[in-house]
């Protein structure tokens, strides 16, 4: 660390070193070893200095104070400030203000530097994560810390040289104080975002990404080639300036001194997997509190670690889903109670099981294939759903990296039964209370469209009527904003056709109708209803349903477009 005395007699040491550079000196600062705590008996004073000059520059020099060397790196204003704000030399230089600093002139200059790439950079770590999760970022409870170390690992697998010097400033006895160092640049850029909108304060500590972010960043949709490019820019950028002898020596300290320091970790894992993994400071709500959101738990653990300590051990796990997705019934006995919780397991759709899916939709309804994405579909559906009166399944518990998703068990009986029963033929006081529940489903779709929702997967099995009467929606890993809510009416209309092979012609036309009642009177659009009788739908579904009940539906519903029921209702 530089002490006050140091300082001064390095400042004299600089300003002889600059004699015959015709510029004016901005700011000078002390990075690397010892601006960071950890420099040993022989590493160099790595000193950065910031001029006034007609011209780019980028050069170093070497001189000695006492027994000591000092490497000056001279860049001029120009230069530096353009790799803040777009790393135009692959952010070298804007690594000196990110990591821990020593001050040697104009400090303020350097501060307000520092805030703007720290602001730079979150801006653009915040927008990866709007583009990588686009439905659960909405849910993210975001620690200040992963700005820090998201940074940190980006330009570690950027340029890996660079991980000895965060392995140093990060090591136990100089955390705290490198962490103080930091993270105050950090919180200024997140206070002049919040300020702006961009993100908000929570309880607790956390931020989180603002609506209005996710909504315009989702619109602009910023082309992943573009950062993909950007990337490969500044790993090239950085490899060449990486041959100026003053960056590689300095590297090289921290390179010698970590060796020195990890001398009984000889054998251990490689240098980039020592670093915190950032997303450790991301949280997400479930019903069992905040988890991190690199959570990886099985099964087992889970009941292991999470379950009350008044539940046995004792246990049964049932496999209830089918060929694309792995679901299970997990039961336990509570005091004579048994009690019951639904475990999805989201894997990849590949190859064969996924080829079938394709083909039958193909042209009409893209489907999310990779697990990851589907997992955050159902879980940032189910919240939001939830926040806005929809019944859905509670999250119990999620385990990201196992792609787990732990859910309520909702008992009841799926709407599949009750068409089922309607084609098999009921008493009349049956028949209106089995119609008035199809109405009802129309009506709680709509509810759901009105949000800005698609369903995705709209199925009558995927819609259950508990006990207590209320409608759920389960299965939501299709879902999305802003989606295809024409399709869920033609899913949910032609599949049900399908039940029987030769069902009540006049049965199936009062399903259709009361749907469709329900879903006009609780304000969903009309014009999903005729866009849902577009033969790129009635294609789709006639892998499933006799042609003449696919007639009867869309016949139906084009008499319903044409009925008072929607005059008058908007297109909007």
């Amino acid at each position: 660390m530089i002490t006050q005395l140091d300082s001064e007699r390095i400042k004299e040491v600089i300003n002889a070193s600059l004699e015959d550079i015709p510029s004016k000196n901005v700011a000078t600062l002390v990075y690397g070893p010892f601006a960071g705590g950890y420099a040993d008996d022989k590493a160099a004073i790595d000193v950065l200095v910031i001029a006034d000059m007609n011209k780019p520059t980028l050069r170093s020099r070497l001189k000695r104070f006492n027994s000591r060397k000092i490497r000056f790196l001279i860049v001029d204003r120009g230069t530096f400030e353009k790799d803040l704000e777009n790393e135009w030399l692959g952010g070298i230089l804007a690594e000196n203000i990110i990591t821990p600093y020593s001050p040697l002139l104009n400090e303020d200059y350097l501060w307000s530097q520092e805030v703007k790439a720290k602001k730079m950079l979150i801006n653009e770590t915040i927008n990866n994560l709007v583009l990588g999760f686009p439905e659960m970022s909405r849910n993210f409870l975001i620690k200040p810390e992963f700005f820090m170390f998201e940074v940190m690992m980006r330009r570690a697998i950027l340029f890996p040289p660079i991980t000895y010097r965060f392995l140093n400033i990060t090591r136990g006895d100089l955390w705290e104080r490198n962490r103080s160092l930091m993270i105050r640049g950090f919180n200024a850029a997140i206070k002049e975002f919040v300020d702006e909108g961009k993100l908000q304060l929570a309880d607790g500590g956390f931020i989180k990404i603002s609506e209005d972010h996710i909504i315009n960043k989702r619109k602009k949709q910023v082309s992943r080639l573009t950062s993909l490019l950007k990337s490969v820019r500044v790993r090239i950028v950085r490899y060449v300036l990486g041959v100026l002898p003053n960056i590689m020596d300095s590297l090289l300290d921290d390179y010698r001194i970590y060796k020195t320091y990890f001398t009984k970790d000889k054998y251990a894992e490689a240098p980039i997997r020592r670093l915190e993994n950032p997303k450790k400071y991301i949280f997400i709500p479930t019903t069992f509190g905040l988890i991190p959101f690199t959570e990886k738990i099985t099964i087992n653990e889970f009941i292991r670690s999470h379950m009350p300590e008044t539940y046995p051990t004792k246990y049964d796990i049932k496999r209830v889903g089918g060929v694309l997705n792995s679901v299970y019934l997990l039961k336990f006995s509570k005091g004579g109670t048994e009690e019951k919780i639904i475990v999805k397991v989201f894997k990849d759709w590949y190859g064969w099981k996924w080829f079938p899916l394709a083909l039958w939709a193909l042209g009409t309804k893209g489907f999310t294939v990779l697990g990851k994405a589907r997992l955050e579909k159902e879980y940032s559906l189910n919240i939001f759903l939830s926040s806005k009166g929809i019944n859905v399944p509670k999250i119990v518990y999620v385990s990201p990296e196992e792609k787990l998703i732990f859910q309520e068990y909702i008992d009841g009986v799926d709407t599949s039964k009750i068409i089922k029963q309607l084609y098999a033929g009921v008493k009349d006081k049956k028949e209106e209370e089995l119609l008035a529940a199809i109405r009802k489903i129309g009506c709680e779709i709509a509810r759901i469209h009105n949000l800005g929702i698609s369903i995705g997967d709209c199925k009558p099995e995927n819609i259950i009527f508990a006990h207590d009467g209320r409608i759920f929606f389960v299965d939501l890993e299709q879902a999305g904003i802003n989606g295809d809510q024409a399709w869920d009416v033609a899913e949910f209309l032609y599949y049900s056709g399908h039940y029987a092979l030769f069902p009540p012609i006049n049965i199936v036309r009062k399903i259709t109708r009361e749907f469709l009642r329900g879903y006009l009177e609780s304000g969903g659009r009309v014009e999903n209803i005729r866009r849902a009788l577009s033969p790129r739908y009635i294609k789709v579904f006639s892998f499933f349903t006799p042609p003449h009940l696919l007639a009867v539906i869309s016949n139906e519903c084009r008499k319903i477009l044409k009925s008072d029921i929607s005059a008058g209702l908007t297109e909007v």
